[in-house]
């Protein structure tokens, strides 16, 4: 018998099917005679939870990157609020604190991370640090042609509930150094104050326009002050007629010849302060380098100004207000409880300043004086020096007023007003002091009941006290008001006069009774 051929014995049984090419590193295989035709290998399961693990970390990674996530930590929800109400409110945060890129996303996302880590295990900080950088602020669909764009108007409320504009170019501030250092775009707009998201504070433009400057009388101003914003435009209604800004600056007045007190403040870095977020002493050594210091802070990483500088205020007012001065309320005088000066000197000018401001007489309804009333400080008129140089080094400087400080404001419209103006009140208080010595002699002399005394004195002490406010706190200041001050005081004499015409007096008492 021949051996039985093996070709010839599987010839007619059936060649089980190879499976498809590539199926097998899809993890998948043929399962012959079953329902299910194709099922996952053993490499195919691996596949699908090693998919399942990717795509649910792609969703959580894409989650993350929301701004609702973001508030799931309780410490960031002012800032979310912060957002949410702002004009960002429709840009993701991840479009600002990432910068652009996907090396930087990454980067971003692996910072995040570590922040996350910490809020889990509790060890976080309460005051999360965030850095926005300008090639965010600046990339495609987002400001990337603010640099283009040169000035801009930027309308501001004041305090007094007016709005100015303020004229603005990006460009010079962010391609050119500014005192000597360069900003970032968060160097203006804050990344979160007083629970406004990204709005630029006016506190960091004064300290630039402003610190180390000098103010006062000979005032001093970062690029001046028409080149932040124009006088008003709108006249002004006095009492005596209508005020236009525009008149005096075409004739060449300066801005701080009237208001020469809007700065207060010197933005100073108390040393102190660097204990707030350093502990170490390595890490202030280097506090009086100021570019160092600018550098570490301001340029390579956000820090704002105002954390470290104490606040400049600026508006019509400010250091007069600050010190308790001539426009700071209704009993006004220079040199507050902060001054300097007041340790000593104590309300050294107050009878000019209510002079000036129609306040502090008796009788009379309050009467500002037009320029007070249109925030004229007082070295508009106070412009001449009365000493030399040499006797001024030792006994200091006085400046008095002159015509020459009318002329310059309202050139021959007010020539020799000044010498007009103080021949009216010597002529006034010379006629009031005259009844006043005829009045209190006649006083002290009448032999009247208790209460008609008393009411007899309090029209002399309101009398008297009107003569002194207009001589010791110079009528001039306020021509119209010092003089209705000097019509009671006389008012009031006649009617003591008046009153005690007939009445007995001490000496003819006397005089009767002796032998």
């Amino acid at each position: 018998m021949c051996a039985e051929n093996p070709d010839q014995h599987d010839k007619n049984a059936p060649v089980p099917k190879q499976p498809l090419r590539g199926w097998r590193w899809m993890g998948l295989r043929r399962r012959e005679g079953r329902w299910l035709r194709v099922a996952p290998s053993r490499w195919g399961w691996a596949l699908l939870v090693m998919g399942g693990l990717l795509l649910g970390t792609a969703g959580f990674a894409e989650y993350s990157m929301q701004p609702d996530f973001c508030r799931s930590c309780h410490i960031m929800e002012p800032y979310y609020q912060a957002w949410h109400t702002s004009t960002h409110k429709d840009v993701a945060c991840v479009m600002c604190h990432f910068e652009p890129g996907l090396e930087n996303t990454i980067k971003g996302k692996w910072q995040a991370s570590s922040q996350a880590a910490k809020y889990i295990t509790k060890t976080y900080g309460s005051k999360p640090h965030a850095e926005v950088r300008d090639s965010s602020c600046m990339r495609d669909g987002c400001h990337e042609k603010r640099l283009l764009e040169g000035r801009v108007d930027w309308p501001i409320q004041t305090q007094r509930g007016t709005t100015i504009t303020i004229k603005f170019d990006h460009t010079p501030h962010l391609t050119e150094l500014r005192r000597g250092k360069q900003l970032r775009c968060v160097s203006c707009h804050s990344q979160i104050v007083q629970g406004q998201h990204l709005v630029v504070t006016l506190d960091t433009c004064f300290l630039c326009h402003f610190k180390g400057l000098e103010h006062g009388r000979d005032d001093q101003t970062l690029g001046g002050c028409q080149s932040c914003h124009d006088a008003p435009a709108s006249e002004i209604k006095l009492a005596t007629g209508v005020f236009n800004h525009k008149d005096y600056i075409d004739r060449g007045v300066t801005c701080e010849n009237c208001h020469v007190d809007a700065v207060s403040g010197d933005g100073a870095v108390p040393k102190q302060l660097c204990w707030t977020c350093h502990n170490k002493p390595t890490q202030i050594a280097r506090y009086g380098e100021t570019s160092f210091m600018h550098k570490i802070h301001i340029t390579d990483n956000k820090v704002e100004c105002s954390s470290c500088h104490v606040q400049i205020v600026h508006h019509l007012t400010a250091g007069l207000a600050a010190s308790g001065g001539l426009m700071a309320g209704p009993d006004p005088h220079v040199g507050g409880e902060k001054s300097t000066c007041a340790q000593c000197h104590d309300l050294t000018h107050n009878g000019p300043a209510n002079i000036y401001s129609g306040t502090g007489g008796r009788g009379v309804p309050d009467m500002p004086s037009p320029m007070f009333n249109a925030q004229v400080d007082c070295v508009a008129c106070h412009k001449q020096r009365e000493f030399t140089q040499e006797i001024a080094e030792i006994t200091g400087q006085t400046y008095i007023a002159a015509q020459a400080s009318c002329d310059y404001c309202h050139e021959s419209h007010y020539t020799g007003v000044l010498d007009e103006w103080r021949d009216t009140i010597a002529d006034h208080l010379t006629l009031a002091q005259q009844q006043q010595l005829l009045a209190s002699g006649v006083l002290a002399a009448a032999v009247i009941p208790p209460d008609e005394q008393l009411k007899l004195q309090r029209l002399l002490d309101d009398a008297d006290h009107n003569i002194r406010l207009v001589a010791l706190g110079h009528g001039v200041h306020n021509v119209t008001y010092a003089t209705a001050l000097l019509n009671v005081s006389i008012e009031n004499y006649n009617k003591i006069l008046d009153k005690l015409k007939s009445v007995p007096r001490i000496d003819a008492t006397v005089s009767e009774t002796q032998p």
